[in-house]
């Protein structure tokens, strides 16, 4: 009987630390910040043995090239946004012309990875582009001299956006600033980035008049890729240009816009008054913005959001050996 007592009470014991453990999952869940964050866009990569490291000549070994594509960013891309070069060898070597290499869209849109309103990530699904075709083939045609490699590098470009949050503290009095105040105006904020290859960092505001606040933040670049000018066009192509003027001309350059939901905003470093193009030095730009305050005014804090809009240019790139049959 003792035996029996002492496994009832473990049962319940049990069953108490469970209910315990699932109300703790369901209260904790749910995301108290709104980006998951990150510094990549696209993940790019070959598929294995597309192409495989080691082929033969004389058109004895055909293959594909794919390209597989995985957006770990959080901002939605549709398929005719992303465009796909493969370089580094001459197409006809390996039996392709140069529109079977340029310009491919992957098969399906690379959609953002995502948090729902519980905190479950719903990870990104993988798309594809293939060279020459899905239907052809890669082969290497002539016959070489001696065993010799080549490279195959897929160059991805795309359009990408980046989002930014922080906050704006607004009193009634600015220059007479209590301890018990709904916020503090001198001071570092937190600011909030979506993941993305470009990031807002050191968000400042200083009191700057009786009704007047100012802010900064830097525009980093802290991904592995090349950023470019995004077209003026509603809605343009991907477009990172090769000629070196061009890239002179667009190389850096990244559309920012800036909103408080307050009248009378004005920064200083973009080419508009809230909206308007910088161009990164050594992968940062500062921006600085100053906020006219309404003289009515009560305290209260209020969001601050910023977008960048850009093209990003990345890589991936794998050696193909090709090796010679002797008596070919």
């Amino acid at each position: 009987m003792r035996h029996f007592h002492i496994i009832i009470i473990s049962i319940l014991a049990l069953f108490v630390i469970a209910g315990c453990q699932g109300k703790g999952d369901s209260t904790g869940a749910a995301p108290k910040t709104p980006f998951l964050g990150g510094t990549q866009g696209l993940e790019i990569k070959f598929v294995e043995g597309s192409p495989p490291k080691e082929v033969t000549d004389s058109g004895t070994f055909a293959f594909q090239s794919i390209v597989t594509l995985k957006n770990k960013g959080e901002f939605d891309l549709n398929k005719d946004q992303v465009k796909i070069d493969l370089i580094g060898f001459l197409p006809e070597d390996f039996g392709a012309s140069q529109n079977d290499l340029d310009d491919k869209r992957p098969e399906d849109n690379p959609t953002a990875r995502k948090r729902d309103a519980e905190g479950n990530i719903i990870e990104p699904t993988e798309t594809f582009a293939t060279f020459p075709s899905t239907d052809g083939f890669l082969n290497f045609e002539r016959s070489v001299t001696g065993n010799t490699v080549f490279i195959f590098r897929a160059d991805v470009c795309y359009k990408y956006q980046t989002k930014a949050l922080s906050k704006l503290c607004v009193l009634r009095d600015l220059s007479n600033v209590k301890k018990n105040d709904v916020c503090k105006p001198n001071e570092p904020k937190t600011v909030f980035t979506s993941g993305s290859p470009l990031k807002i960092s050191s968000f400042r505001e200083t009191v700057s008049g009786k009704d007047k606040v100012s802010f900064s933040f830097d525009v980093t670049h802290s991904g592995t890729g090349s950023v470019f000018k995004e077209g003026d066009s509603t809605s343009p192509p991907a477009d990172c240009p090769r000629d070196p003027r061009e890239v002179r001309e667009k190389e850096n350059k990244v559309l920012v816009n800036v909103n408080t939901g307050l009248p009378n905003l004005r920064c200083v470093g973009l080419t508009g008054e809230t909206s308007g193009f910088v161009t990164l030095v050594n992968g940062k730009r500062t921006v600085t913005c100053t906020q006219d305050l309404d003289p009515g005014r009560n305290d209260f804090e209020t969001n601050v959001e910023i977008t960048l809009d850009y093209n990003y240019q990345d890589s991936v790139q794998q050696n193909v050996l090709v090796k010679h049959l002797v008596g070919s």
